[in-house]
């Protein structure tokens, strides 16, 4: 597959995978093996569709990374979130049985798992399943799983107090990233379109907005297990104990939930759930670059985040996904064949031929090659997002 902006689309193309229709993501508007045509690609772009995933022979080693997103677990994932939140705006409880989630959640970890030890988010699918809160919840469980299977040592280290093999199972965090809005449905409808990176400025749409984490676990509890109701009810708990809903002791005093006080799952999708807003809610058309994104985490956002998750995220949210095109600071262009679990900001690449008809043989290592770096992508100059080159130290626990 070869990552392509549809403004570089031509005719003869073929699709290398489905492209779901944006105001009904359960439907596709064309299947994988299509041959574009010029009218074709003019109605996409009416339509917003900005990147195609493009049959390239001597890539389809990389058509892997669309196998999750491909996956009937995870448009099922979505059909389920929209009965449920359709069905709380009507009634006090959601009527799709909480065993359907896990069942849904289990089939997708197991898809997951087909792409080995380490999956990777391929971000620019990530908005497929819709922009609305539907596809946005879709979005945080599937980034939450691959952050939870990446850092499964580490979800052993916190929670040492169970078996091994327990404490490592993500199904709860899968399950909680699709409810951790759900309490939103119970909200005045002014109030669906805010987030935590666009919260209401008036003081009492505030204060109702940030119950939406209580008001969903209030729902949940009982229904799923400890782990994911308390993901729910704390993933928008910061790691530098800011944070919300606020919580009471006995005694009256405020109980502040900071660093390992707060659940390692609800950790792991306040960052999917950041991920995704900064992704989905840029100011200008489209979606903001997975590049950008971790900038922005790292800089503006970093102390909210557990710096383990934090560390974690360009490792499976890569800054230059498989398949995508970049331009090389020498001002050749190449394509990314392969991550670099070492560096994800210098991957494996190839380039592209003088005439841009093919590509040379041989990988790069961008890595191992010092002299180059990525220097654009579609464009937009991102080299300065990059972080310098460290010395080889050992990676967090």
């Amino acid at each position: 597959m070869l990552i392509v902006p549809l403004q570089e689309a031509k005719p003869g193309m073929k699709l290398a995978a489905n492209v779901p229709h944006p105001a009904d993501p359960e439907n596709d508007l064309l299947k994988a093996g299509f041959v574009l045509e010029e009218s074709i690609i003019g109605r996409l772009g009416d339509l917003g569709i900005n990147v195609l995933y493009i049959d390239y022979p001597d890539l389809r080693e990389l058509d892997q990374h669309l196998l999750p997103t491909l996956s009937p677990a995870r448009v099922q994932l979505y059909r389920q979130i929209k009965a449920t939140i359709a069905a709380i705006q009507k009634t006090a409880k959601p009527t799709v049985g909480f065993a359907d989630y896990y069942v849904t959640v289990r089939e997708l970890v197991l898809t997951l798992m087909q792409r080995g030890e380490h999956p990777v988010y391929v971000e620019f699918m990530a908005g497929g399943l819709g922009a609305d809160e539907v596809g946005h919840a879709a979005a945080v469980a599937h980034l939450s799983l691959i952050l939870g299977i990446r850092l499964h040592r580490y979800l052993i280290k916190e929670r040492n107090r169970l078996d091994p093999a327990h404490a490592a199972d993500v199904v709860n965090l899968g399950v909680a990233g699709m409810m951790h809005d759900i309490g939103k449905a119970k909200l005045s409808r002014r109030l669906h379109l805010y987030s935590s990176i666009n919260p209401p400025q008036d003081s009492a749409a505030l204060e109702e907005w940030e119950s939406h984490p209580k008001v969903g676990y209030d729902m949940i509890r009982g229904g799923v297990e400890s782990s994911a109701a308390a993901a729910v009810l704390q993933h928008h708990q910061h790691f530098d104990g800011t944070g919300f809903p606020s919580t009471l002791a006995r005694d009256g005093t405020a109980i502040v939930y900071e660093g390992s006080k707060i659940h390692v799952f609800a950790r792991i999708l306040h960052a999917a759930d950041l991920y995704d807003r900064l992704a989905s809610e840029a100011q200008d058309e489209g979606r903001r670059s997975s590049a950008e994104v971790l900038h922005l985490m790292k800089t503006h956002y970093a102390t909210r985040l557990d710096p383990q998750v934090l560390y974690a995220l360009p490792h499976v949210v890569p800054p230059f996904p498989p398949g995508g095109k970049v331009m090389l600071s020498d001002g050749s262009t190449a394509v990314v064949i392969a991550l670099n679990s070492d560096d994800p900001y210098r991957p494996f690449i190839r380039r592209f031929t003088s005439d841009g008809a093919g590509l040379e043989p041989g990988g790069i290592s961008l890595a191992a090659d010092g002299a180059l770096e990525v220097e654009s992508v579609g464009g937009v100059v991102v080299r300065h997002l990059i972080p310098a080159r460290a010395s080889k130290k050992a990676a967090p626990a």
